[in-house]
């Protein structure tokens, strides 16, 4: 199980919060593939994860719009690239069952570890220092 650590909060309570439900998520897919039972869940899961990433993306672009962030544009630019390829690694679900909930436990790993450390908190500091 991956644990939520305070080194993975950004500083803004409301997208900690948001990010928090990544950590939910992958949890979900690791039960599952823990449980062999990623067949079972990873249509719901992908379902999941792809409602929130939506939702996310847009209230985070919302915030960093309304703060002026000088590097919106490439956030942005990031958000579409992950998004794209959590809706590729759908379309290839019918048949992938373990392997592509493996897939995408790694690919939200990956996220959490690379854009929120990083790109998350960039625009955080951005907007904490205002």
């Amino acid at each position: 199980m991956f644990e939520w650590e305070e080194d993975y909060k950004i500083g803004l309570p409301e997208m900690d919060a948001e990010h928090l439900v990544l950590f939910a998520l992958i949890n979900q897919i690791e039960i599952n593939v823990n449980g062999e039972k990623a067949d079972d869940c990873l249509r719901d899961v992908l379902g999941a994860l792809l409602s929130y990433v939506t939702f996310h993306f847009a209230h985070e672009q919302d915030v960093m719009a309304a703060h002026g962030y000088p590097d919106l544009a490439d956030h942005i630019r990031q958000h579409e690239e992950f998004s794209k390829a959590i809706h590729d690694l759908a379309e290839e679900e019918a048949g992938g069952g373990l392997e592509t909930a493996l897939k995408l436990r790694g690919m939200v790993l990956n996220w959490l570890i690379n854009h929120i450390l990083r790109a998350d908190v960039a625009y955080a500091t951005y907007i904490r220092g205002k």
